[in-house]
C-alpha cells in the first residue's frame, strides 16, 4: 500500500466521521448533509477501484486497512472513529464493494443514533440489527476468555504495576521497612497493613504512602492509565479492609488529601435535574417559565456553542423538550413585535445585547476554536477549511504569547493531524517562534508540556525548530529543542541529515547528536564519513555516536584518532575512550602509555593517558602504572600535574 492510499483511508474514515458528527448536531435537512454523504460514497468507490471485499479493522487506538495498519494521529477525525468502532465490540468490519459504498453511508447514519461513549444497549443494537448492504460486522470473539480468581495467574500474567512500582518506591527512600515484606518484586496490601500497624506515627507513613501512590496514578511511566487508576483503587480498597477501626479512619482522611477521587461530583446535574423538571412541567400541563425556556435554547444549542465536556446526551434531551413546548400565541390587542433587520446591528436588540455580554474575551476565544474544529472537520478540502487551520496556528501562537499554555497543548495536536500548506507555513512562522519565546519567559515546571505541545506539531514544524535551534543562545532552551526533535524519530531523518554539511560546527554537532539518539540502518555509515577534518567539539559527538550504534569501524577510528599527530583530536579520542570500558579499548590505552615511558611523562598526552586510564579503574592497566610509579624520576617533589 502507498502513502497516496494511507492517505486515502484516512479521509474516508474522517469523512465518515464528519457526517455521524453532522448527523447528530444538524437536522437531517441540514444543507451541507447531502454533500457529506456523497463525498463518503466517493471516497469509498474510488479507493476501492472496482469490486471486492476489503476488511478493516480496529484497536483501541489503531486502524489496519486490508491488513496494514494505517498510523493516525490521536485527534484526527478518523482516530475518534476507529476508538468509537472498537468500544462498540466490533474487531474488523468486511466491506463488499461497490454495495459497500451506500452501506457506509447507512452505518454511519445508525451510529450517528448512538450514544456517545456507546453503552452495552448501543452495542447490543448495533450488532443485532440487519447489517447494511455490503457490510459485515465482526465483533470481538471472547469465547476463549478466561476468568480466574486465581493470585497465582494473576502472577503469571506479570503481576500488578501498581504494587511493584510501590515496592520500588518505598525500598529507595527507606520510609517504610520493607525487608522480608517484598514478595516477587510486589508491596501487597495485607505487607503494608502490618508496617502501619506497627508504627508508633502512622499518620506520617500513611501521608508518605498515599502521596507515593498519587504519584504512580498520575504518572505517565507505566502504560495503561485507566488499569494504573483501577489498581491504586484496589490497593486502597484491601488495605482499608485490613485496618483497625482508628487507622482505618485515619487513611480515609489521609487518602483523600492525596489520591485521586474516583467519581467527584458530577458538574452536569444541575442540568439533568432541570430537564426533569421541565419535562414534569409538560406532562402536568404547568407553563414553563420564560427564564426556564431561555436556559433550555441555551442547552439545545450545537456543542461547538457550549462549553466544554458538556455531555451530548442533555443536549439531545433538551431538544426534544424543545420541541414539545408550546407555540406562543400573540396577545390580543397587544403591539405587534418588531421588525428586525438582517443588516440590524446586534446591540440594537435585547438578544443581541445579550449575547454581546456574554461573549467576552474568556468565553470567545475557546468558542472560536471549537467552531473552528468543527469547520475542519466538516468541510475538508475546502477553502474554509484551509483559512480555519491557518487560523487554528494563529490561535496556537497567540496563546502562547499570552501565556495560556493549556489552550496550546490543547490545539496543538489537532495542528499536527492537519495536511495544508498554508497552516503549515503559519506553524513554522509563527507558531514554533512563539514556542521558543515561552520556554524564556514560562516557568521550568511548565517546559516539559510546552515540549510535548511543540513535539505534537510533529513534522511540519521540524525545519523551524532546527532553525530556531541554530540561532538560540540558551543551552536550557537548546536542550529543549533537541528533545522535540528526537521524539519525531524516523520522520526527523530527511531534516537533520542536510545539517552535517552545515558550515557552522555548532550546527554540525546538533545534527551528529539528534543522529546518535534517533539512530537509523544508514546513519552510522554517514557518520563515519564525517569523522575526517572534524572540529575537536564535533569529533566527540562522532566518536560517542559510532560507539553507541556499534558501527563495526568504531575501534579502528577511534585508534587513528588516538594516533593522530593534531593534539586536539588526540586529547578528544582519549577522552572518549575514557568512557568506553572495554578490553580493547583499555588495551589500547595501556599500550600507548607503555610506549611513551620512555619519553618525559609530562607531556600532555602521557598524563591524559593516566587520567583516562584512573578514571576506567581497569585491573588490566595495574601494572603499567605501578611501572610508571617506580620510575625514578617520579621519586622527586614536584607536582605529579603540570603547572
Amino acid at each position: 500500500m502507498t502513502e497516496v492510499d494511507r492517505a486515502a483511508v484516512v479521509r474516508l474514515f474522517s469523512d465518515v466521521e464528519a457526517l455521524r458528527r453532522g448527523l447528530r448536531l444538524y437536522p437531517p435537512s441540514h444543507p451541507a448533509l447531502q454533500p457529506a454523504r456523497a463525498r463518503v460514497r466517493e471516497r469509498a468507490l474510488a479507493l476501492a477501484g472496482g469490486s471486492g471485499v476489503v476488511t478493516a479493522s480496529f484497536g483501541p487506538d489503531r486502524l489496519f486497512w486490508a491488513g496494514e495498519e494505517i498510523v493516525l494521529g490521536p485527534a484526527t477525525p478518523a482516530a475518534r472513529l476507529a476508538y468509537l468502532l472498537f468500544h462498540l465490540g466490533l474487531a474488523a468490519v468486511h466491506l463488499s464493494f461497490p454495495l459497500a459504498a451506500d452501506g457506509l453511508v447507512e452505518l454511519t447514519d445508525r451510529l450517528a443514533t448512538l450514544h456517545d461513549p456507546p453503552g452495552e444497549a448501543d452495542r447490543a443494537g448495533l450488532l443485532g440489527a440487519t447489517a447494511p448492504a455490503g457490510v459485515e460486522l465482526v465483533p470481538f470473539d471472547l469465547s476463549g476468555v478466561q476468568l480466574l480468581d486465581s493470585e497465582d495467574a494473576r502472577g503469571a500474567r506479570g503481576g500488578r504495576p501498581v504494587w511493584a512500582e510501590l515496592a520500588r518506591r518505598l525500598s529507595r527512600d527507606g520510609a517504610f521497612a520493607t525487608a522480608g515484606r517484598i514478595n516477587q518484586g510486589e508491596l501487597a496490601p495485607g505487607a503494608a497493613a502490618e508496617a502501619l500497624a506497627a508504627a508508633r506515627d502512622p499518620e506520617t507513613l500513611f501521608d508518605h504512602l498515599f502521596i507515593q501512590l498519587a504519584e504512580i496514578g498520575r504518572s505517565g511511566d507505566l502504560p495503561g492509565r485507566p488499569a494504573l487508576l483501577a489498581e491504586v483503587r484496589e490497593f486502597f480498597a484491601e488495605l482499608i479492609r485490613l485496618l483497625d477501626p482508628d487507622r482505618r479512619v485515619l487513611a480515609v482522611v489521609t487518602g483523600l488529601r492525596h489520591l485521586p477521587l474516583a467519581n467527584p461530583d458530577d458538574p452536569w446535574v444541575a442540568g439533568e435535574l432541570m430537564l426533569d423538571a421541565v419535562e414534569r412541567m409538560l406532562l402536568t400541563g404547568v407553563t414553563v417559565p420564560e427564564v426556564v425556556q431561555r436556559a433550555l435554547h441555551r442547552m439545545a444549542a450545537p456543542l461547538s456553542e457550549q462549553p466544554d465536556g458538556v455531555p451530548e446526551d442533555l443536549a439531545v434531551r433538551a431538544r426534544h423538550l424543545l420541541a414539545r413546548l408550546p407555540a406562543a400565541a400573540p396577545e390580543a390587542g397587544g403591539p405587534a413585535p418588531p421588525e428586525v433587520s438582517a443588516t440590524a446591528e446586534p446591540e440594537g436588540t435585547p438578544c443581541g445585547r445579550e449575547l454581546t455580554a456574554e461573549l467576552g474575551e474568556e468565553r470567545l476565544r475557546p468558542h472560536l476554536v471549537r467552531l473552528l474544529q468543527e469547520a475542519i472537520m466538516l468541510w475538508p478540502d475546502t477553502a474554509i477549511a484551509e483559512r480555519a487551520a491557518v487560523r487554528l496556528a494563529e490561535e496556537f501562537a497567540a496563546a502562547l504569547d499570552a501565556g495560556h499554555l493549556e489552550t496550546a497543548v490543547r490545539l496543538a495536536p489537532l495542528l499536527g493531524s492537519i495536511r495544508n500548506p498554508a497552516a503549515h507555513r503559519a506553524i513554522a512562522e509563527n507558531g514554533v517562534p512563539a514556542a521558543v519565546r515561552a520556554f524564556r519567559t514560562l516557568e521550568k515546571r511548565h517546559h516539559p508540556d510546552l515540549t510535548a505541545a511543540l513535539s505534537a506539531l510533529g513534522e511540519p514544524a521540524l525545519p523551524a525548530v532546527l532553525e530556531a535551534l541554530a540561532d538560540e543562545d540558551s543551552l536550557a532552551v537548546r536542550k529543549r529543542l533537541l528533545e522535540v526533535v528526537a521524539r519525531q524519530g524516523a520522520r526527523a531523518l530527511p531534516y537533520v541529515q542536510p545539517l552535517l554539511d552545515d558550515p557552522r560546527w555548532y550546527v554540525v554537532r546538533n545534527a551528529v547528536f539528534l543522529l546518535r539518539r534517533i539512530g537509523g540502518p544508514n546513519v552510522s555509515g554517514l557518520l563515519k564519513s564525517h569523522v575526517e577534518g572534524a572540529p575537536p567539539k564535533v569529533l566527540v559527538e562522532l566518536l560517542k555516536a559510532l560507539v553507541e550504534l556499534q558501527d563495526p569501524d568504531w575501534f579502528k577510528l577511534l585508534v587513528q584518532c588516538m594516533d593522530s599527530d593534531d593534539d586536539s583530536r588526540r586529547q578528544v579520542a582519549i577522552d572518549v575512550a575514557s568512557r568506553i570500558r572495554h578490553p580493547d579499548v583499555v588495551g589500547a590505552l595501556v599500550k600507548r602509555l607503555q610506549e611513551s615511558i620512555g619519553g618525559r611523562l609530562r607531556e600532555a598526552s602521557s598524563l591524559d593517558l593516566i587520567r583516562a586510564l584512573g578514571r576506567l579503574r581497569d585491573p588490566a592497566a595495574l601494572g603499567v602504572l605501578q611501572e610508571i610509579v617506580a620510575l625514578k624520576q617520579w621519586r622527586y617533589p614536584f607536582s605529579l600535574t603540570q603547572p
